[in-house]
């Protein structure tokens, strides 16, 4: 409703400049007859007035919903009330960089109520942070394939940012010459908010806000292909032992990020197919794992600084604070926000996770998450300490919470890493999980279906599940840890209930696990294929899984 008030209020703004222009026009026309005979040249209109009354610039640009050309009847029906009509060629606009030539056209969309800033194919560089305001959608040319998931998507405009030039001297170069974002520029409140169809280098894209108490609504992040992004950890250097040059990328940096009150699409995005910008930092000085001596590594290839290191895609899982373990709607209203949709994305990562994000009716459909094989790790996540083998690089393909949530068609791919030259490797590798910890929720009407992919689903000791359907999945577990498909409710600290929990129709390469020491009912594994053990509580029904070694059930 108010995004449509907005549209209205914004045709109402265009009608009326229309009708000024119109007077002007009229006037100037006058004068111009009055002076003909004086040899007099009438005045002409600037570009900005010709924008200011026509919703749009000189030259404008397309003016359709691309969602709904690429999905038709599939794409939300929030995305056709955002601005696409109202377009602002940054062509039009004057300015001594591409970044003033933006300002401008930004300028005169907020100006209309709203609108498109149009920027045809070509590179456009910027210096510092490209800041949205509230109503204010970013668009590119499409390229001759508009499918994120084929390697030859490369969208026609392409947006650049200053590249990280490291010195490994002295206190290196300063962090503020690179590393910007696309943010908004009120984040509790702007919204309607989108970027569509660009080739966005060294960008991270930063369309955040309060999950508690901000209003901002409406966020599209379509057509993007992201590249080189990273942000360098506060913490690196440690002066009391690293030197003043060292940088390690910070593992909770994202290529895109999003917070959202209601409302958000993340689709058909290319993140991290073309890195160029990770360097090698030899001579980088670790503590060992007990803290009681240094290493210095010779080899520039043991502490690289990373720029896929990091999360894929984040949504609504973003609070400074953190979040409360598995908490409802009412405990962590953040985490059940409506209409999140992320969906036939491409995602390469190299530590933490591809796709991480939470709500209620959340959609992860039909996206690829690629990971690096036989990694190995020569510091914690923290870049100043020796690894452990006990250790998660919270390497994982889909991290998911909320209630009503389909997570169908994906796939994927989780691998660990060798904990240096050790045979110990991190404890992480899942493929689909949900988790008590770290924004997690109550699991309630879930569906995982269609999904193919190289680590385990898991249910990961979460203690109040009801309703999951895990059906005509296929997945191939790299790790013994956990079974290939592994729902748990009992946690750490007390066994647990489950009810409605049906696993069926799967290939599972490690086994199965279905588990609830306190009881349940309605809990059935049922016409399963693969191999490895097949474990359960006894109330819950074993049928036709072929290939298991079926054990004793678990009071």
């Amino acid at each position: 409703m108010v995004a449509r008030w907005r549209k209205f209020l914004a045709h109402l703004w265009c009608l009326r400049r229309r009708l000024v222009q119109f007077g002007v026009i009229m006037t100037v026309t006058a004068v111009a007859m009055a002076c003909l005979g004086a040899s007099q040249t009438a005045p002409q209109l600037s570009t900005q007035e010709v924008a200011a009354a026509d919703c749009g610039s000189i030259s404008s640009g397309p003016t359709g919903n691309p969602v709904a050309a690429f999905y038709g009847d599939e794409a939300p029906t929030w995305i056709d009330e955002l601005q696409w009509q109202c377009v602002f060629n940054i062509q039009d606009y004057e300015g001594a960089s591409d970044q003033e030539r933006f300002q401008a056209a930004e300028a005169a969309a907020i100006a209309a109520g709203g609108g498109t800033v149009y920027l045809p194919a070509g590179t456009y560089r910027f210096d510092t942070d490209l800041v949205l305001a509230d109503g204010i959608l970013v668009r590119g040319e499409v390229g001759p394939v508009e499918t994120a998931k084929n390697e030859d998507f490369q969208p026609l405009t392409r947006l650049e940012f200053p590249k990280y030039e490291p010195s490994f001297s002295g206190s290196g170069t300063p962090n503020d010459t690179a590393f910007k974002q696309i943010r908004s520029q009120s984040p509790d409140t702007d919204s309607d908010q989108g970027l569509v169809f660009l080739d966005i280098n060294r960008g991270a894209i930063a369309l955040l806000g309060n999950p508690d108490t901000g209003t901002m609504t409406h966020r599209l992040v379509f057509g993007i292909r992201s590249n080189n992004v990273t942000e360098p950890d506060e913490q690196v250097p440690n002066p009391e032992f690293q030197p003043l040059w060292a940088r390690f990328s910070n593992r909770f940096a994202a290529n895109i990020r999003v917070t959202t009150q209601a409302y958000a699409l993340i689709a058909n995005t290319r993140i991290n197919d073309a890195v160029t910008d990770t360097y090698g930092q030899p001579g980088y000085v670790v503590q060992s794992q007990n803290r009681d001596s240094e290493v210095t590594y010779a080899e520039e290839d043991r502490v690289p600084f990373s720029y896929t290191d990091h999360y894929g895609i984040v949504v609504n899982r973003s609070k400074p604070e953190g979040f409360k373990y598995a908490r409802s709607a009412e405990d962590e209203p953040s985490l059940f926000r409506e209409g999140i949709i992320i969906r036939d994305n491409w995602v390469l990562k190299t530590m933490r996770v591809g796709i991480h994000a939470s709500g209620q009716g959340l959609e992860i459909r039909d996206n690829e998450v690629y990971d690096q094989v036989e990694k190995t790790a020569w510091v914690n996540p923290t870049g100043q300490r020796q690894p452990r083998g006990a250790m998660t690089f919270e390497n994982r393909a889909i991290d998911w919470s909320g209630h009503n949530v389909v997570i169908e068609g994906n796939t994927y791919e989780a691998y660990r890493h060798r904990i240096m030259d050790s045979q110990y490797f991190s404890t992480d590798g899942e493929g689909i999980l949900a988790q008590e910890c770290c924004g997690g929720t109550s699991i309630n009407q879930v569906t995982i279906r269609n999904n193919r992919g190289q680590g385990y689903i898991g249910i990961y000791k979460v203690p109040d599940v009801s309703q999951v359907t895990i059906i005509n999945n296929e997945v191939r577990s790299h790790s013994s840890r956990f079974p290939g498909i592994y729902v748990n409710a009992d946690t750490n600290n007390a066994p647990n209930t489950m009810d409605g929990v049906t696993i069926t129709d799967n290939v599972s390469e490690g086994g199965i696990l279905a588990q609830a020491s306190a009881g349940g009912r309605d809990n059935r594994v049922v016409n399963n294929r693969g191999e490895g053990t097949l474990e359960y509580s006894c109330h819950v029904e074993i049928s036709e899984n072929v290939g298991f070694e079926v054990e004793p059930c678990q009071e």
